[in-house]
């Protein structure tokens, strides 16, 4: 869904701000460790996963999965961006 619309940079922050701000506004930011670990995941998945193919959506290759996100970050070996 997000591939073929080139580089976003911009777009990403600002979807990473908002974000944050909906943390706060359905009351989770009130527990550091929630926010932090959600925010960091956000900003993982947009930053890398969902920006990875800029040119064209013929580029995503078939059978990625969905990499899992625990309490310590990623997940090694349970999707196709590691880091």
């Amino acid at each position: 869904m997000h591939s073929g619309n080139g580089p976003h940079e911009e777009m990403d922050r600002r979807a990473i701000d908002c974000f944050d701000e909906a943390l706060v506004d359905v009351g989770l930011a009130a527990d550091d460790r929630l926010r932090q670990v959600l925010h960091n995941y956000f900003e993982w998945a947009t930053t890398t996963t969902m920006s990875r193919y800029h040119q064209s959506e013929e580029d995503v290759p078939d059978g990625l999965r969905i990499p899992r996100w625990s309490w310590d970050g990623l997940v090694r070996g349970t999707g196709p961006d590691e880091g």
